[in-house]
């Protein structure tokens, strides 16, 4: 008996592509204003465009979050802050030093 491998799973086999979700999201803007959730086979190109721009809203969201909390370590480590210190605390001193 053959085994049919769904177009999909033929995509995620290609490179580059292995990551490609199941399911898409958007966020309001989406098609006609609604917040698009549907399977990526059904996607069409614009709802994978949709689902792209919400991703890319995700992704600099979760990198300034990453980059904020570099800065709250280092200025942490740079007061002198020791691995059991409250982080907030000992970068606040920098900052209240006017460093």
């Amino acid at each position: 008996m053959f085994r049919t491998i769904k177009p999909l799973d033929r995509l995620r086999q290609a490179y580059g592509l292995s990551a490609l979700p199941d399911m898409i999201e958007t966020e309001i803007f989406g098609e006609f204003g609604r917040q698009i959730s549907k399977p990526l086979v059904q996607a069409t190109i614009d709802d994978v465009a949709f689902a792209i721009q919400a991703l890319t809203a995700e992704n600099n969201a979760a990198t300034d979050r990453l980059y904020a909390l570099r800065r709250l370590h280092d200025r942490a480590r740079r007061a002198g802050g020791l691995g059991t210190a409250l982080a907030v605390d000992a970068a606040l001193r920098i900052v209240e030093a006017g460093r």
